[in-house]
Protein backbone atom coordinates (compact mmCIF):
# COMPACT_ATOMS: atom_id res chain seq x y z
CA UNK A 1 0.00 0.00 0.00
CA UNK A 2 2.50 2.25 0.72
CA UNK A 3 4.48 1.48 -2.34
CA UNK A 4 1.38 2.42 -4.33
CA UNK A 5 1.21 6.00 -2.58
CA UNK A 6 4.90 6.94 -3.47
CA UNK A 7 3.86 5.38 -7.01
CA UNK A 8 0.93 7.59 -7.26
CA UNK A 9 2.91 10.66 -5.48
CA UNK A 10 5.68 10.51 -8.29
CA UNK A 11 3.53 10.40 -11.49
CA UNK A 12 1.52 12.72 -9.87
CA UNK A 13 4.93 15.18 -9.50
CA UNK A 14 6.48 13.76 -12.84
CA UNK A 15 2.50 15.55 -14.46
CA UNK A 16 2.80 19.00 -12.89
CA UNK A 17 6.80 19.35 -14.03
CA UNK A 18 4.99 20.06 -17.47
CA UNK A 19 2.21 21.88 -16.60
CA UNK A 20 1.90 24.62 -18.68
CA UNK A 21 1.34 27.53 -17.29
CA UNK A 22 0.37 31.95 -18.53
CA UNK A 23 2.86 33.86 -17.23
CA UNK A 24 1.23 37.19 -18.77
CA UNK A 25 -1.97 37.76 -20.49
CA UNK A 26 -2.69 41.78 -21.65
CA UNK A 27 -5.33 43.14 -24.44
CA UNK A 28 -5.02 46.15 -26.28
CA UNK A 29 -7.32 48.22 -28.68
CA UNK A 30 -10.74 48.03 -26.86
CA UNK A 31 -10.23 44.12 -26.36
CA UNK A 32 -9.37 43.08 -30.44
CA UNK A 33 -5.85 41.84 -29.42
CA UNK A 34 -5.19 39.72 -26.45
CA UNK A 35 -1.60 38.45 -25.94
CA UNK A 36 -1.09 35.33 -24.19
CA UNK A 37 2.47 34.38 -22.45
CA UNK A 38 2.77 30.52 -21.78
CA UNK A 39 5.45 28.64 -20.21
CA UNK A 40 6.56 24.97 -19.96
CA UNK A 41 7.36 23.84 -16.35
CA UNK A 42 10.44 22.61 -17.69
CA UNK A 43 11.75 25.51 -20.09
CA UNK A 44 13.66 22.31 -22.45
CA UNK A 45 9.81 20.92 -23.29
CA UNK A 46 8.23 22.20 -26.76
CA UNK A 47 4.79 21.00 -27.69
CA UNK A 48 1.51 22.72 -29.00
CA UNK A 49 -0.58 24.47 -27.36
CA UNK A 50 -4.14 26.10 -27.35
CA UNK A 51 -5.10 29.29 -25.59
CA UNK A 52 -8.73 30.68 -25.46
CA UNK A 53 -10.16 33.29 -24.33
CA UNK A 54 -13.27 33.31 -22.42
CA UNK A 55 -16.38 36.08 -21.69
CA UNK A 56 -18.67 35.79 -19.44
CA UNK A 57 -17.30 32.22 -19.11
CA UNK A 58 -17.99 31.50 -22.65
CA UNK A 59 -15.22 31.28 -25.46
CA UNK A 60 -14.69 34.01 -27.67
CA UNK A 61 -11.85 33.63 -29.28
CA UNK A 62 -9.15 30.54 -29.30
CA UNK A 63 -5.37 30.16 -31.14
CA UNK A 64 -3.39 26.87 -31.60
CA UNK A 65 0.42 27.28 -31.60
CA UNK A 66 3.87 25.64 -31.19
CA UNK A 67 6.24 27.04 -28.42
CA UNK A 68 9.48 26.15 -27.36
CA UNK A 69 9.28 26.39 -23.38
CA UNK A 70 7.76 30.06 -23.26
CA UNK A 71 6.09 31.45 -25.85
CA UNK A 72 3.22 34.38 -26.84
CA UNK A 73 0.37 34.16 -29.14
CA UNK A 74 -1.61 36.88 -30.32
CA UNK A 75 -5.23 36.15 -30.50
CA UNK A 76 -7.10 38.84 -32.56
CA UNK A 77 -11.20 39.22 -32.00
CA UNK A 78 -13.09 40.82 -34.44
CA UNK A 79 -14.77 43.83 -32.90
CA UNK A 80 -13.14 43.62 -29.28
CA UNK A 81 -14.16 42.17 -26.18
CA UNK A 82 -16.75 44.87 -23.85
CA UNK A 83 -16.76 42.70 -20.61
CA UNK A 84 -13.43 41.36 -18.65
CA UNK A 85 -11.89 38.24 -20.46
CA UNK A 86 -9.24 35.88 -18.67
CA UNK A 87 -7.23 33.33 -20.77
CA UNK A 88 -7.18 29.59 -21.00
CA UNK A 89 -3.92 27.54 -22.26
CA UNK A 90 -3.85 23.48 -22.89
CA UNK A 91 -0.80 21.74 -24.12
CA UNK A 92 -2.83 19.41 -27.04
CA UNK A 93 -1.32 16.56 -29.25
Amino acid sequence: MKSKIILLLAVFMATNAFALKITNYTTEVNGMYHNVTAAFGDLGKSGNVRCVIKMNGEPVGMVEDFIKGVGTVEIVITGGTPDATEAECLEIE
